[in-house]
């Protein structure tokens, strides 16, 4: 049709506005209907493709997820009807294989051979009646249930990994991820479970307190080990055990958490991974070693006593100032700090180690203790070879006077 024209027919003005027609944007369930109604036999192949490129992604989902509801009008034996899915379900298959290559490596020039195989192959097998397989189904297509299933699975990965860390950080364990919840996650929910199911209250929850320190399992650990270990149709893990016992194993992980350290590894080597990865592995739970510590304690105090003499003449003002800067040091060496301060003019640091490291201890002569002061700076000066001997000596002549 142009302006030379002198008569417009019906005909002209029809072809016209279907040339300048936009595609019609249609649902993906629409799409899955058309291609496996009852009329779908008689669409052309272009509208078959344009009915699977509507959405290239969700309607294959929806195919997938439906096709085997779909029985062919002339396909009245099972016989014949199961070699039909047979035929559908490989060509789907071939479908994720083309999809792969499109999707990884960005081979987009099968687009069209990745929808044949996907959604228009099987809708020819299968298109006709509908049916339901189930009791209670309802007789419309379902959502490509693929899409949770998958976010299902990222979660429980990364919860898991979690727990890989942890035990690996306890030094007890040295199995891979896989291992770990094929053959290791059974047992290890007995270990947690069975005490609080037989045992009584306070001995079963003792008990399985000191298995979670032993092996730096924390209370989220333990939810993911109950919820990775529920299967369908089956009972509850924790099916039998008290909401009391319960109640009191939090409360008990909950009061010894103050004796625990978070401590950070970096480039933990995993079992079965040749290059580490390059991540901070943090939230690594340790008890405290009581033995170690005590131990610690009197080398520190040795310090102390033997640096007494360094510090005599250093204000008080200047000693506060530096506290701060000496307990931020002991912190990072793993070394645990408690302030109790019980006036406005004096403070005092109590230092107890909680892991190897070496610390500086600081001392303050008060009031008449200055003799035993003298006795430990002179031994300490004659021990390291005269350091600072002039100053020493002359200090601690003017004390004995």
């Amino acid at each position: 049709m142009s302006l030379s024209m002198s008569v417009i027919n019906y005909d002209d003005v029809r072809q016209r506005l279907l040339s300048s027609a936009k595609d019609e944007d249609i649902s993906p369930f629409v799409a899955v209907d058309k291609l496996f109604g009852f009329d779908g036999g008689k669409l052309r192949i272009v509208e078959r493709i344009d009915l699977s490129m509507s959405d290239p992604d969700l309607v294959p989902l929806i195919v997938k997820e439906n096709y085997i509801n779909y029985r062919l009008t002339l396909a009245n034996k099972d016989v014949k009807r199961m070699s039909l899915l047979a035929r559908a379900a490989e060509s789907i298959g071939d479908g994720d294989i083309i999809n792969v290559q499109i999707r990884r490596y960005r081979q987009w020039q099968l687009s069209q051979a990745g929808s044949f195989a996907s959604c228009i192959t099987p809708a020819a097998l299968l298109h006709g009646q509908r049916e339901t397989l189930e009791q209670g189904e309802r007789n419309f297509n379902r959502f490509g249930g693929w899409l949770g299933k998958n976010s299902t699975m990222g979660k429980n990965k990364r919860l898991l990994e979690d727990l890989h860390v942890h035990l690996l950080a306890s030094r007890e364990s040295n199995t891979g991820r896989e291992t770990l919840r094929i053959d290791y996650l059974t047992l290890i929910l007995k270990r947690l479970t069975d005490p609080l199911r037989m045992l009584p209250k306070d001995d079963a929850v003792q008990k399985v307190v000191e298995f979670m320190d032993l092996y730096s399992i924390s209370q989220e650990d333990f939810d993911t080990i109950v919820e990775l270990s529920k299967l369908k149709g089956k009972p509850s893990p924790l099916e039998g055990v008290q909401p009391a016992v319960k109640a009191a194993l939090t409360k008990a992980y909950n009061k010894g958490s103050s004796s625990r350290l978070v401590r950070a590894a970096d480039l933990i080597t995993l079992p079965g991974i040749k290059k580490a990865p390059k991540k901070r592995i943090a939230a690594i739970l340790e008890p405290v070693d009581d033995e170690l510590a005590r131990e610690n304690g009197d080398a520190l105090a040795e310090s102390e006593e033997e640096n007494s003499s360094d510090t005599d003449d250093m204000d008080t003002a200047n000693g506060e100032k530096k506290l701060p800067t000496d307990l931020q040091n002991l912190n990072s060496k793993g070394i645990k700090v408690e302030l109790d301060l019980k006036g406005a003019g004096s403070s005092s640091a109590k230092k107890t180690p909680a892991g190897r490291g070496r610390g500086r201890g600081r001392g303050r002569g008060k009031g008449g203790g200055g003799g035993g002061g003298v006795g430990s700076a002179s031994t300490s000066t004659e021990k390291k070879g005269g350091r600072g001997s002039g100053a020493a000596a002359a200090a601690a002549a003017k004390r004995k006077r």
